[in-house]
């Protein structure tokens, strides 16, 4: 059964303290900067929807062309990511499959009212450390190294302590 994430954007562009910097100067980069650390969680079997406000007009969907199972939803002007993402869950055949990344607890809480789950940002960011870990240990395996050898990934993002 595969997981389907739906990502608040704005909301995680706001949370990851490197792309809020980016985001001050320049929203689009900040969108790229996003989408590109999120990927490995593709990789890593689920189903990926990033949802972000939109601007003018009606809402539009994109394929992200790096992966085959990640979509980039742009929001109509007038519902609103947050709205787009609430109709999302509410829509859903299986909503067990569904987990809202986003640090709203509105949104969350509607999550969880419909039957999905859901994670704060800082979750996401720890899940996504694992897929990494994950493709580099296959990556060593199928070169013939052993999984402990060598250097890895880690997560240089740093969040201050939360607590719900």
């Amino acid at each position: 059964m595969q997981e389907h994430l739906i990502i608040d954007g704005n909301n995680a562009m706001h949370a990851i303290p490197q792309i809020s910097k980016e985001l001050s100067r320049d929203r689009n980069l900040a969108r790229d900067s996003l989408l590109r650390m999120i990927e490995p969680l593709a990789t890593d079997g689920a189903r990926i929807t990033v949802v972000f406000d939109g601007r003018a007009g009606k809402g539009s969907l994109e394929k992200y062309p790096r992966a085959d199972s990640f979509d980039v939803f742009y929001s109509s002007s007038r519902e609103g990511a947050d709205g787009a993402i609430e109709r999302m869950v509410m829509a859903a055949k299986y909503p067990g499959r569904i987990c809202v990344v986003t640090n709203d607890n509105l949104i969350r809480n509607c999550a969880y009212s419909n039957g999905a789950s859901a994670m704060r940002v800082e979750q996401m960011i720890k899940r996504l450390d694992h897929s990494i870990d994950q493709v580099v240990r296959r990556a060593k395996q199928s070169n013939g190294k052993r999984a402990d050898s060598g250097q890895s990934f880690f997560n240089r993002i740093e969040f201050p302590e939360h607590k719900d």
